[in-house]
């Protein structure tokens, strides 16, 4: 099975900070993992993240993944792992709840970073576990980035898989023309059914190279059925366009808050990602002692590529957590 099943999916409202605070809504699902043995000895909590324009359950492989690798090591038998995903504000199901009330021109990487905190606090995760750490991917992990910044310590570590974060502030007139931003308001975004959406993208650039289940995730779970008899995104491509837009900012201050970390974080940069190289990868590294860095075959959507190579990734950034760097 692609999707894990949740144990509990619920609502909670966004951030009191942001915008339509009395309306807005966030969809949170909550996996639970019990230990091989008693009694508990710890219990940590994961938040994932996922990226602009996708949904929780295209993490969902990466999860399944994580904790098998969690389970085969003897040293967690005694450990409560617990996985929380949600959907943005604007993404997912939590899109299909605001439907209506959705649409903020001021919506920005800092509302996110603070709904990512709504989370925390919302089920109070941090009077309920021993640990709590992010994995976030593009602008979930830049949103973490950003969270931890304005919160020290809201998390004890973060796995930040091709994070979009940059120390300059490109021209708005060449932002508009940038791939990304371009494409998300041409993207296709209804077909006649599931299947058609299926046939339409399997083969093509970019959709072939997502791992099987990852793809199959985005079918089932990226897109809703309309009256009219049609499947639709959950996400309205303005929403995704919108968020490309306004992460110009996000991601120079998400850069430009590393030189603060206070807590381990690891950043898993994409051999060929168009965001990263090498060089830029060291810089980012160099700006706090907090950080190390891996570089991974695949793009920047490595996390719907091949979740499997990010896996040790994670491990190593919770060993760092838990001071376990040697096991």
């Amino acid at each position: 099975m692609s999707r894990l099943v949740p144990v509990l999916t619920t609502d909670i409202p966004v951030s009191p900070a942001t915008p339509r605070a009395d309306i807005q809504r966030l969809i949170v699902e909550k996996h639970e993992f019990s230990p091989l043995t008693q009694p508990v000895n710890n219990k940590i909590a994961f938040i994932f993240s996922h990226a602009n324009g996708f949904h929780k359950e295209m993490l969902h492989p990466l999860m399944k993944m994580t904790i098998e690798a969690f389970r085969k090591q003897q040293h967690y038998n005694k450990t409560q792992f617990d996985f929380y995903a949600f959907d943005a504000r604007n993404h997912g199901d939590s899109a299909r709840l605001n439907e209506g009330n959705l649409h903020i021109p001021t919506y920005s990487w800092f509302d996110h970073g603070m709904d990512t905190l709504q989370l925390i606090e919302e089920l109070e995760l941090k009077e309920n576990y021993n640990k709590v750490i992010g994995v976030g991917h593009s602008f979930g992990g830049s949103a973490m980035i950003i969270a931890e910044f304005l919160f020290p310590k809201t998390f004890d570590g973060l796995c930040i898989l091709e994070p979009v974060i940059a120390k300059v502030i490109a021209p708005y007139l060449l932002r508009e023309q940038s791939p990304p931003i371009k494409g998300a308001l041409k993207r296709r975004d209804e077909w006649k059914s599931r299947e058609e959406c299926f046939k339409s993208l399997d083969g093509r650039p970019f959709w072939r190279d997502l791992h099987p289940d990852v793809l199959r995730n985005y079918i089932d779970y990226g897109l809703y059925d309309t009256p009219e008899g049609t499947v639709k995104l959950k996400c309205p491509k303005i929403e995704e366009h919108l968020v490309y837009m306004a992460g110009i900012y996000g991601s120079a201050s998400a850069y430009g808050s590393l030189r603060s970390l206070s807590i381990p974080v690891h950043i898993v940069h994409a051999i060929s990602s168009t965001f990263t190289d090498p060089d830029t990868a060291n810089e980012i590294k160099a700006q706090s002692p907090m950080l190390t860095n891996a570089m991974v075959e695949g793009t920047h959507m490595v996390p719907g590529e091949n979740p499997a190579i990010l896996v040790p990734e994670i491990e190593k950034l919770l060993g760092r957590v838990l001071g376990q760097e040697g096991i």
